[in-house]
């Protein structure tokens, strides 16, 4: 290319000019090509475009129809609607509160509610799951007890013809309440009704109203200036309860009590008196009809507390009874009672004591089928109290005992076998840990009594685990053999619990021993 006369640089072509990076002047005569070339590309580039939109179109559809068929072919799909109702049930266990969702300031956060909103199918299953409507809370001291009447009959429509259980507390005795028992009771299957009093018109109900009822809950109540009215000879309303199983009485006295005599208490097979104290003659009498009750909470005080049950002539058999909870006052009268009292099937016992009064030395009956064994509030009993229970049961494999008393002379007979040969869950009560790590590892090495796999201390005295690093090894060392230790302030009673949380705790790099609130480090 020859160069210009004047010394600047050559005209490019238009052609190079649109093809290069450089910015250089583009000559006059080629300007009408780069408007063409630049008309052609536009025109390419709309036609790429369309078909890029095309494409986008027909991906778009392909997309559909794979979501289409991936949701078709989704594996809840495939459920029954029985199973889905069944899913929904679980996700809503327990009564609803209606006072909490009637009226203008419901929050909208009720899981049977939610569930009708997602889509029709789950709206229409959800209604026709009848088990998330049948149970129901009624608190009669609401101030929107207008607004929960309303609602209730809607409520409970949806459970169609499915039995209900219905719980009822507050001002028992308005009328309403006894509407509502009548109209409902029939189908219940569950009952609790609270602030009862004597008089309470629910117990002038006509035979065939509780004909549906397997479990009841009546919790007691007192009015000032109340007369006690002449005993009934029988109670209509249970006279054909022939279902009912299970009963809890909570908060009755001397006063309002009387119609629990006519329970029908030989069809029960559960029984759980709380805070509830019948004369010893009404107990006795009570307890002598109950042979078909497999479980039971009691209450027995001598009055004064801290006195001496009179059990003089009392012959009680509970053949069938085999897990108790028994609430009393000292380990001599829990003693006495379970000496009066035929127990042949007993498997499992709970005992909570008052914590103010001296224990009375008396001789404990052997429960040669004992399997669980939990003395909680010891109170002053002493080492040769929890001695003397802990003989007695030498066939328990689960025993919740209170650290204070289990002095060396205890220990030392559990490491050697001699007490509790067969125990695997031992939980004490803030106890001093050196020596009892040191009978584990005596009970360790004793290859006739290696049974014990978990030991779980609880209460507040957590500072007394300042362990030295030659503890931490035995520990440690224990628990590589199977025998899990824990400390926390409190534990669910379920064997299995104390290793699982010292195994977490020891993935989690923290002492596989030490736990505390929320699974924090003490």
């Amino acid at each position: 290319m020859t160069q210009p006369a004047n010394g600047t640089k050559p005209v490019v072509p238009t052609t190079k000019v649109i093809s290069t990076s450089e910015n250089l002047p583009i000559p006059a005569t080629d300007i009408p090509i780069a408007r063409a070339t630049l008309l052609a590309a536009r025109k390419e580039l709309s036609e790429i475009d369309k078909e890029i939109h095309a494409l986008e179109l027909r991906r778009s559809a392909v997309l559909s129809r794979i979501e289409l068929c991936t949701t078709a072919l989704a594996p809840h799909k495939s459920l029954p609607v029985e199973i889905i109702g069944q899913i929904f049930t679980l996700c809503a266990p327990g009564a609803v509160e209606l006072n909490s969702i009637a009226g203008p300031w419901y929050s909208g956060k009720d899981i049977r509610l939610i569930l009708c909103q997602i889509c029709s199918r789950w709206r229409t299953t959800a209604l026709h799951t009848f088990t998330l409507w049948n149970d129901v809370k009624i608190n009669f001291r609401s101030h929107k007890i207008v607004q929960v009447l309303k609602l209730l009959p809607i409520w409970l429509g949806r459970a169609g013809e499915s039995t209900l259980s219905l719980h009822i507390e507050g001002d028992t005795d308005d009328p309403r309440v006894l509407s509502i028992v009548s109209t409902y009771a029939h189908r219940c299957h569950a009952l609790v009704l609270g602030n009862l009093q004597f008089d309470n018109p629910f117990f002038d109900l006509p035979a065939g109203t509780l004909s549906r009822l397997e479990t009841m809950c009546l919790v007691g109540g007192y009015k000032h200036g109340q007369v006690q009215p002449d005993l009934p000879t029988e109670l209509p309303v249970f006279a054909d309860a022939s279902l009912l199983r299970s009963a809890t009485l909570h908060l009755f006295d001397n006063f309002v009590e009387p119609f629990i005599l006519y329970l029908p208490w030989r069809q029960f097979t559960s029984l759980y008196f709380d805070n509830t104290f019948p004369t010893p003659s009404q107990y006795y009498s009570i307890l002598g009809k109950c042979e078909n009750v497999e479980r039971a909470r009691l209450d027995l005080f001598p009055s004064p507390v801290g006195g001496t049950i009179e059990l003089s002539g009392v012959e009680i058999a509970l053949p069938a009874l085999q897990t108790l909870e028994l609430n009393t006052d000292v380990l001599g009268n829990a003693a006495r009672f379970l000496h009066s009292v035929a127990l042949h099937a007993l498997v499992d016992l709970s005992i909570s004591l008052a914590d103010d009064y001296d224990n009375t030395i008396f001789d404990v009956r052997c429960f040669p089928a004992m399997q669980r064994l939990s003395i909680d509030e010891c109170g002053r009993a002493s080492q040769r109290d929890l001695e003397a229970w802990l003989r007695a049961c030498p066939a328990a494999v689960d025993v919740w005992v209170p650290g204070h008393c289990m002095q060396q002379v205890i220990v030392d007979q559990i490491a050697d076998g001699r007490l509790l040969p067969r125990l695997q869950f031992l939980v004490l009560e803030a106890a001093v840990p050196a020596f009892v790590i040191a009978a584990l590892e005596a009970r360790q090495r004793s290859t006739g009594h290696s049974t014990i796999v978990e030991v779980g201390f609880t209460g507040s005295q957590m500072t007394e685990w300042e362990l030295e690093s030659s503890e931490r090894m035995r520990i440690a060392r224990l628990r590589m053999v199977g025998v899990y230790m824990a400390v926390s302030t409190s534990f669910a009673r379920v064997p299995g619990e104390i290793g699982k949380l010292a195994r977490l705790n020891a993935q989690q790099g923290r002492d596989p021993f030490v736990l505390g609130r929320n699974n924090t480090r003490v």
